[in-house]
């Protein structure tokens, strides 16, 4: 008979060999230079993942300065997250640029690039019209997304082409036609200069050239000193003022829904996740959506300026340049926002998940599909076709529902959910001196005058909490929460 250690840890290999299964595949393109003025040759990866249901949605994701392309892939989260969900990830790499610049920064703050037409947001919009034409992309459902300068670039290309762009995310960015004065690089708290909401909104209004109010999520450190706070805020009240008519184009009068951000890995530093709606209701579309948090200043990674400022990955993450695992996830945030947001085209169905996606179950759990509504596109109701023949809740693995809804018309639409079964603990482990695990907030300070140091997850004593010389193994359950025992079904 088998013993609940020998389940576990074969569960354990079955969900690492099922991920092992699920890998895509990462090539490399090179864009060549245009005729338009400030086009230039950039070098561009996409990952594909295994399996994928096409047409798929396509995300593009711009990495920040001091960083590139492969930053994005191996760091961010967002291989892992293309996987479960299901898209095309897109990592553009600046390659080389005009002007006075960081390293590798994306050129948000000079003229020459922020507009339709020419320099960067010009060669990022033809990139991806080039994936376009190498894989199948669902066009209601293209979206971008950057960090730093690339979360300003993110901005910049929803303005500047918000005719092609279903949905943008920007991560410690900037409103679209600020200049450098914006960043901050006096260290911390940090100090910048913003222009006025009013010229951000004239500055957009000037150059939209389509109706659509494309939604964007801002998020944003409160605690940032390269990227300040008041410009998170100020892309959103630009965003109300721009694409809110006047009955809901402030916070106040826009606002619909406030929750703790979901999911995160490890500590949520207080995030609160904001909606704000075309008419302020909770089951409308969103203008705007932010993600703002108290998240530590200093990070891991011994590169990095220490300065609160980077991309939170999640799970699957690495705490690499600019960027941490442990916070609200990203990936997840994201994407959940990218799939309520798909374009409306002209006679296209729209098909809409009900309930989680990715759905985690634990193996051996029963899974009923929450399923999903679709309407045509004048509103009316059609029938949804489901197929989650291939999920099997007795092995660990990520299986994928599809749903497809036709309308008289012929035209079809479709969706997926990623169903995840894997073992309830993620039994990772980590061995390190009591005073190092509280820095990486595995364990707690407490006891007697906070001198003994408590693991998060049972709170058990594991040693002095000043100690950097003695050696404790914990072991993680729940993300986020660590052990003295290994939980069930985890080996030691």
């Amino acid at each position: 008979m088998q013993t609940i250690f020998q389940r576990g840890l074969y569960g354990v290999c079955l969900f690492l060999l099922s991920l092992a299964a699920w890998a895509g595949s990462t090539q490399s393109f090179t864009f060549h230079a245009q005729s338009y003025q400030g086009s230039r040759d950039r070098q561009y990866k996409v990952y594909v993942p295994s399996g994928l249901t096409t047409p798929a949605p396509m995300v593009m994701a711009l990495h920040g300065c001091q960083q590139t392309n492969d930053d994005v892939l191996q760091d961010w989260g967002l291989t892992a997250a293309a996987d479960r969900f299901g898209f095309i990830l897109v990592a553009p790499f600046i390659t080389s640029y005009d002007g006075l610049r960081n390293t590798n920064c994306w050129g948000f703050w000079l003229d020459g690039h922020r507009h339709q037409g020419a320099g960067e947001p010009e060669d990022l919009h033809q990139i991806a019209k080039e994936v376009e034409g190498r894989f199948s992309v669902d066009p209601a459902r293209r979206y971008v997304t950057g960090l730093s300068s690339g979360g300003a670039m993110s901005v910049v290309v929803a303005v500047t082409h918000n005719e092609y762009w279903a949905a943008s995310a920007s991560a410690s960015g900037l409103p679209y036609g600020e200049d450098s004065a914006s960043v901050s690089f006096s260290g911390c708290p940090g100090s910048a200069t913003f222009h006025t909401v009013a010229r951000v909104v004239s500055d957009m209004r000037a150059e939209l050239n389509d109706a659509y109010a494309i939604p964007m999520m801002v998020l944003q450190n409160n605690k940032d000193c390269t990227v300040v706070q008041p410009a998170g805020r100020n892309i959103r009240d630009a965003q109300l003022k721009a694409f809110g008519d006047a009955a809901h184009d402030t916070p106040s009068t826009a606002q619909a829904a406030q929750t703790a951000c979901t999911p995160v890995f490890g500590d949520d530093d207080a995030c609160k996740h904001t909606r704000y709606t075309v008419d302020g209701q909770s089951g409308s579309r969103s203008i705007v959506e932010t993600i703002f948090y108290d998240g530590p200043i200093a990070t891991p990674n011994p590169d990095d300026t220490d300065h609160g400022h980077y991309w939170i990955g999640g799970a699957s993450g690495h705490n690499g340049k600019w960027s941490l695992q442990r916070g609200p996830s990203y990936p997840d945030i994201v994407w959940d926002f990218f799939s309520r947001h798909p374009r409306a085209l002209p006679n296209q169905p729209r098909v809409t998940l009900i309930g989680p996606n990715p759905l985690r179950l634990q193996i051996g759990q029963p899974f009923t599909d929450p399923g999903a509504t679709a309407t045509d596109a004048q509103g009316a109701s059609l029938s949804v076709n489901a197929d989650c023949s291939s999920v099997d809740t007795s092995h660990a693995g990520q299986y994928t529902c599809t749903y497809r809804a036709t309308d008289g018309a012929g035209h079809t639409a479709s969706a997926s959910r990623a169903v995840v079964v894997g073992p309830s603990s993620s039994c990772a482990k980590a061995s390190s001196s009591p005073a190092a695990h509280i820095g990486a907030k595995r364990a707690r300070s407490g006891g007697w005058f906070g001198l003994r140091a408590l693991a998060s997850g049972d709170g058990q004593d594991i040693g002095f909490a000043w100690s950097f010389w003695s050696s404790v193994t914990l072991y993680e359950g729940d993300p986020g929460r660590w052990y003295v025992s290994p939980p069930a079904g985890c080996a030691p």
